[in-house]
């Protein structure tokens, strides 16, 4: 301590009578630290005469957690130093239970009767400890807790970090992090109050629903013998997912997994790192995104589909248009099409530019390579590598919580008066990211709602039956084993040097004949009559219960929601 002090007095330059004081100061905070750190009841009997200690000195008592009773959620009847000396007692339950064992519930109406209704904190002293607090021992022991390192758990589960901390580390002092973490828990459920079996049930299916969808469409594409999605290594990252099921296990009581902030983790966990993330590298990992999305915008800026006609691609096409992996930039401009597609497929700039030329003498009649329709795509495509998709260019929520990338926020609920006086204060920056993350999550959130696996399964379907529907099967059957390149590959070829060479440079590109490649055009000779109308039937057919695992709600009013610890608010 006194080296503390006296380094500080040297640093400062503090003289004699400056450094006496600052030393007291030091004391004072030193003694009511340690008096406020929750701590094990065998160490009472210390800070027992350290407070007499220090009533003796200052002709004052000294109460313990002084600074509570002015705290409204935390202080008075929600005593959060109640909620300590809960978590201490039952860390002995914790300790005593061997570690390959189950932890059972107290007896019944050991701590109370259970209230589905609390009015006030202590009514939950059964649920807490009888049914909450047990279940939570079991999942980190023997649940996914237990068995896996979930990923990114600092930015999306901080709650079960501490859970875990805790449950594993009964005989520790329980931390003032720990204390709070479960008092929100509490919070939330008293606040909830009547709708707590609402808010439990509708959480649950959502989750469950997710898995249900993926199950599903996963089925529906082992029905498709052409697609080779099963095969890659995109079902490993699908199986990653599937594991996030385990928080939904019935072993687990809703009171301990599905209360409002339990819900709110498993729901973020599963959005962000399963369906973003995981999502990103399983929708797009046979290119179907990608042909699927080219197509469709090739076709609008063509005027001849409008947007909004088909709501799963528009979903889609508005939640990926600032994706650089797909557009390498802005949406590219009819004659840009057949370059970008090829960039975005991991071929470099100048054969990009050589392909998008030779589409466009395809599209003014010139003739097709002496080598075939798949020779020139063939020189420059081997050995080329996809860019992959980064959830963090479709989603800026994503940015803002999983990457912690706060460099371009927008501060849109300050005057510039409050900023000027409390833009230094580490509770105006906390404001600022909150807003402007729940702004951007609100305005993605139709995108989020999208379950990406199923989308991947029925984007992968389309691909597959427009091969078929164009009657293409076997020209790429013939590619694949004269190269030994899988069918995609030669799809790819097809598709950026005719179709798209014919939405980017043909003068019309609807009625336009493919007379140059009669190889393509066994259906009709204008390929785009079958192409729009079997993207129109097959997109319009989509149910969105088969890939929308939760719905967006508006807000009901325009209610003012303050923002935290500033004078501005945010509707």
């Amino acid at each position: 301590m006194d080296s503390i002090v006296a380094e500080f007095n040297r640093k400062y330059g503090v003289d004699t009578t400056g450094s006496a004081q600052i030393e007291q100061i030091f004391v004072g905070i030193r003694h009511m630290t340690i008096l406020e750190v929750p701590i094990k009841p065998e160490i009472t009997t210390s800070l027992n005469r350290m407070r007499a200690t220090l009533e003796r000195e200052t002709g004052k008592p000294h109460k313990s957690h002084s600074w509570l009773p002015h705290m409204e959620f935390i202080g008075g009847d929600r005593a959060i130093h109640r909620t300590v000396r809960m978590l201490q007692l039952f860390a002995g339950a914790i300790d005593n239970c061997p570690l390959e064992n189950t932890l059972g519930p107290a007896n019944k109406g050991m701590f109370g009767r259970l209230i589905d209704r609390p009015s006030k904190f202590s009514d939950m002293d059964e649920l807490l400890m009888s049914h909450i607090l047990p279940n939570w021992v079991n999942m980190c022991r023997h649940g996914i807790l237990g068995k896996a390192k979930l990923p990114r758990s600092s930015e999306l589960s901080p709650l079960y970090l501490q859970l875990k901390s805790f449950v594993d580390n009964p005989r520790r002092s329980v931390s003032w992090s720990c204390a709070f973490s479960i008092h929100a828990v509490l919070t939330g459920v008293f606040e909830v109050a009547s709708e707590r079996q609402h808010v439990s049930t509708v959480s649950k299916m959502v989750f469950d629903n997710y898995f249900n969808q993926m199950q599903k469409s996963l089925k529906a594409l082992n029905n498709e013998k052409s697609s080779i999605m099963k095969k890659s290594s995109a079902m490993h990252n699908i199986m990653m997912i599937s594991f996030l099921e385990n928080f939904g296990l019935s072993a687990f009581e809703e009171s301990a997994m599905w209360n409002p902030l339990c819900a709110g983790t498993n729901l973020s966990i599963l959005d962000y790192f399963g369906n973003l993330e995981g999502g990103c590298a399983v929708i797009d990992c046979q290119a179907q995104l990608r042909i699927v999305m080219y197509l469709y915008h090739g076709l609008v800026i063509n005027g001849i589909v409008q947007e909004g006609e088909m709501p799963l691609l528009e979903i889609l096409y508005k939640g990926f248009k600032n994706c650089k992996a797909l557009w390498q930039g802005s949406l590219p401009s009819r004659g840009e099409l057949v370059k970008k597609f090829w960039i975005s497929f991991g071929m470099g700039l100048k054969e990009s530019k050589q392909m998008s030329e030779s589409a466009r003498l395809l599209a003014q009649g010139g003739p097709v390579s002496s080598g075939g329709v798949f020779a020139e795509g063939l020189q420059h495509c081997r050995g080329r590598t996809m860019k992959p998709i980064e959830p963090s260019e479709i989603s800026t929520a994503f940015r803002r919580i999983c990457d912690r990338d706060f460099s371009d926020v927008v501060d849109k609920y300050h005057t510039p008066e409050q900023r000027k006086r409390s833009s230094h204060t580490e509770q105006y920056v906390v404001a600022v990211h909150t807003n402007d993350t729940l702004d951007h999550l609100e305005e993605e959130i139709q995108l989020h709602s999208v379950n990406f696996i199923s989308t991947a399964c029925i984007l992968e379907q389309f691909v597959c039956s427009i091969t078929r529907v164009l009657q293409w099967d076997s020209l790429l059957e013939t590619f694949k084993h004269t190269t030994n390149l899988d069918m995609r590959q030669g799809f790819a070829i097809i598709f950026a040097q005719h179709l798209l060479g014919a939405l980017d440079f043909a003068q019309d590109p609807l009625n336009y004949e493919f007379r140059n490649a009669p190889m393509l055009t066994r259906q009709a000779p204008t390929l785009f009559h079958g192409v729009c109308g079997f993207l129109d039937m097959y997109f319009s057919n989509v149910p969105p219960t088969n890939v929308l695992w939760f719905q967006g709600m508006e807000a009901g009013d325009d209610s003012n929601v303050e923002i935290i610890g500033s004078g501005a608010t945010r509707r």
